[in-house]
């Protein structure tokens, strides 16, 4: 009897630590089962070429990454390149593929616009086949930084990017045959309140008169930097817009 009274307090003590191990690794290490399965369908629509670098972006990418490389079915999508997560959800909160040589088509139904909680994505450098901006980019609502340029994009912005009302950031250039035309300008700006960066060269704004740049004061307490190189603008520009408040570049 006395054995065995010394043997319980030792298994139970063992048992607990087992179990305090498989749930804690559990709650911080393990990605969102519908997270990772949605990176692993989007990495699937496209062709990654890691044999040689595409000429369409010397000198930007002097190299390519080939993060998605090291997407692998049933691991840990919160240990893979590219990849952040939350510690408290596990959800994927951030996503940067910037060269990483992507090829195809950017489709509607893509499941990267399945990844809700998104809050910062880059997918800079890449080949996208100029394929449309779908409107499902105004799905991704938590969104605070958003860099697609140089992705070889066309059409039209969709005015679903006005959903993005938390952004910080947005960097659309170098798409030159990308339109952006009033009705979209007006409701983005009137939405993005929080926005310090905006960064649009060489997307075509032809149809926008210069006057209407002076929604911009809007972003007077906020807008750091602002980019609008090559887009064809024409027309009046507000002195205004000139000496916003804190505007440095």
């Amino acid at each position: 009897m006395k054995s065995l009274l010394l043997v319980l307090p030792y298994f139970s003590h063992h048992l607990f630590l087992l179990l305090l191990f498989h749930f804690t690794s559990k709650s911080f290490s393990l990605c969102n089962p519908h997270d990772s399965s949605a990176l692993l369908q989007f990495k699937n629509s496209f062709f990654v070429n890691t044999s040689s670098k595409l000429d369409t972006f010397d000198p930007w990418c002097s190299s390519f990454s080939f993060k998605t490389e090291s997407w692998k079915n049933n691991t840990d999508c919160c240990k893979w390149d590219g990849v952040a997560c939350s510690n408290v959800s596990n959800h994927v909160i951030g996503l940067d593929l910037t060269c990483n040589n992507l090829l195809g088509e950017l489709h509607p139904n893509s499941t990267l616009f399945k990844l809700r909680h998104l809050q910062q994505l880059n997918l800079a450098f890449n080949d996208f086949s100029i394929s449309s901006l779908p409107v499902s980019i105004g799905d991704l609502v938590s969104l605070t930084h958003l860099n697609l340029s140089n992705c070889l994009l066309r059409g039209d912005i969709p005015s679903q990017i006005s959903h993005l009302s938390k952004l910080v950031s947005l960097d659309l250039s170098i798409n030159s045959v990308m339109d952006l035309n009033p009705f979209t300008w007006k409701k983005f700006i009137q939405n993005a309140t929080n926005l310090g960066e905006l960064y649009l060269d060489h997307v075509n704004m032809s149809s926008i008169e210069g006057s209407s740049l002076s929604m911009l004061k809007n972003l007077s307490s906020s807008l750091v930097s602002l980019s609008l190189s090559d887009t064809r603008l024409q027309g009046y520009l507000s002195s205004d817009i000139l000496t916003l408040p804190n505007l440095q570049t």
